[in-house]
């Protein structure tokens, strides 16, 4: 059998793009080197409890978003509970992220002082208007980078007017604008942005375009959600329904290597197991250099700058924590985030995420107990060639580190652990196989925009790469992006077949993720 697909890795990006791929008329198969999906958002169970083994978070999930549309293209009915709110907890003050924009701004001016409280404001007003327009048109799938002169017509048009001045503001950086508005000296609220931003973009105030900023803060601004059933509901649910289109899925299948066959525009994938499949079209939800090692290709040329461009520069260190859950109310943000110290790198566990399961619920183990898993962003060369012990005084620094960033958030939650367990990026590097360990995408900047970012055909005709390595910033929402825009590539059609005012139906309870035509 000759497919017309065939996608390597499980992940989000490759999950999307099988299932969407499928649901257009593809015959399509899916290779994930693991027994469990989900890649860099998946999960894995210890007895009872089940955790989320990178991200918590999702966004873009609304009628008229991408994640939410791709979702209900596919007919995959999924559920997600909203948080009331996101609270950042600096070493002197704390500050609640809420949808109401009259209320945050109240909460802005309450934790960080009337001086300068204007100039916030203003800042607060651009973001909104930039990051709205923004968002609003990530909801129409932009096709970035423009590859045509169809492509950048394509962009115009969903961009509009104020879009294109809302786009234009990536020429300057976030923190030249603090400058312009007088608010660069701000200590306390120039680390709450770069907070945010960090986690985000995977760079701080002084390289990310305020475009893209302002992107990353309406998605906080708009609150975010977790995955009822954690992110195990969202990838066995688009394995599932890839499968029940009639796709193959082969989990537990390492690929060896990618071969292009001789006299035709058709490749043989080999597995590790000496299984041969054969597809006009590769797609890779892979980093270029190991989607490369693959194609036995040596890493040089404008190959070798395209994967440089790519690449994660961070590795993560996180915690996976079972606590009695009458140690945390249940009315708590399912998201904390603490900084520890203003003049501290904001890595290496200074900047530290908190992500609740929500209460009861039992996808994540007994109700008696709430998971929380916890995350800092890390630099890869302090865990490379650390001997055992060196290694294990090293993991337990940071483990500290995590734990007093919880007493912070949740004072009670130390002192009621059932299970606990952490992992390095020397953890990633064995469970992802990305080199290093390292994780999250390349870091945003004026020159690794989404707009100028790595090409999906950066490979050659037929091969493909999806994922953060062409889409850098903003988690599941770019991933899912760029699965849209290949398979529109590989179709030649429109991923949605409706006019978009037939799909902008109003929100609901569950989302409104119900089948499509």
């Amino acid at each position: 059998m000759i497919y017309d697909l065939l996608v390597i890795g499980g992940g989000v990006g490759g999950l999307a793009t099988a299932a969407l791929a499928q649901r257009m008329g593809l015959t399509t198969a899916l290779l994930e080197a693991h027994t469990k999906l989900g890649g860099c958002a998946g999960y894995f169970g210890r007895g009872p409890f089940t955790f989320d083994a990178g991200a918590t978070a999702l966004m873009g999930l609304g009628p008229g978003e991408p994640l939410g549309d791709l979702l209900a293209r596919v007919g995959l009915d999924f559920e997600t509970v909203p948080a009331s709110g996101y609270r950042v907890h600096l070493p002197d003050r704390s500050i609640e992220i809420v949808p109401d924009a009259a209320e945050f701004l109240a909460r802005d001016a309450a934790a960080f002082g009337p001086t300068r409280a204007d100039r916030r404001r203003i800042f607060w007003d651009l973001q909104a208007f930039v990051g709205g327009r923004l968002f609003r048109a990530a909801g129409r799938v932009p096709r970035l980078p423009a590859r045509s002169a169809g492509d950048l017509w394509h962009d115009l048009k969903i961009l509009g007017l104020s879009g294109v001045t809302a786009a234009s503001t990536a020429a300057i950086t976030v923190r030249q604008m603090l400058r312009i508005l007088g608010l660069e000296a701000d200590l306390p609220f120039r680390s709450f942005l770069a907070m945010l931003l960090q986690d985000t973009a995977q760079a701080g105030p002084e390289t990310v375009p305020f475009a893209n900023a302002a992107a990353c803060l309406h998605a906080y601004r708009l609150g975010m959600r977790r995955p009822r059933g954690g992110m195990r509901a969202l990838a066995e649910g688009l394995g599932r329904r890839f499968a029940e289109q009639g796709g193959v899925l082969h989990t537990g299948t390492l690929v060896d290597r990618v071969e292009s066959r001789d006299g035709s525009r058709e490749f043989v994938v080999v597995t590790r197991r000496r299984h041969r499949l054969t597809a006009r079209e590769v797609v890779f939800n892979l980093p270029l250099d190991l989607a490369a090692r693959l194609l036995g290709r040596d890493l040089e040329g404008p190959l070798a700058r395209a994967e440089r461009k790519s690449r994660a520069v961070w590795g993560a260190f996180t915690g996976y924590l079972a606590i009695d859950r009458a140690a945390i109310p249940d009315d708590s943000p399912l998201f904390h985030q603490v900084l520890r110290d203003y003049d501290a790198p904001i890595h290496d566990g200074n900047n530290i995420l908190v992500s609740l399961s929500p209460a009861g619920d039992e996808g994540y183990g007994p109700p008696r107990a709430r998971i929380v898993t916890m995350s800092t962003h890390t630099e890869l060369a302090g865990w490379k060639d650390l001997d055992g012990a060196a290694y294990a005084a090293r993991k337990s620094q940071f483990r500290d580190r995590l734990l007093a960033a919880l007493a912070r958030a949740l004072p009670d939650a130390p002192g009621a652990l059932i299970h606990e367990e952490f992992a390095s990026p020397r953890s990633f590097r064995r469970y992802t196989r990305r080199t290093g360990g390292a994780v999250g995408g390349a870091p945003v900047s004026r020159w690794n925009s989404n707009a100028l970012a790595v090409g999906s055909d950066v490979l050659g005709p037929g091969l493909w790469v999806v994922g953060d390595s062409v889409f850098p910033g903003q988690g599941t929402m770019a991933v899912a992006i760029s699965a849209i825009r290949v398979v529109e590539r590989i179709t030649g059609r429109p991923w949605w077949p409706l006019a978009d005012a037939q799909r902008l139906a109003p929100p609901t309870g569950r989302a409104n993720l119900q089948p499509q035509p």
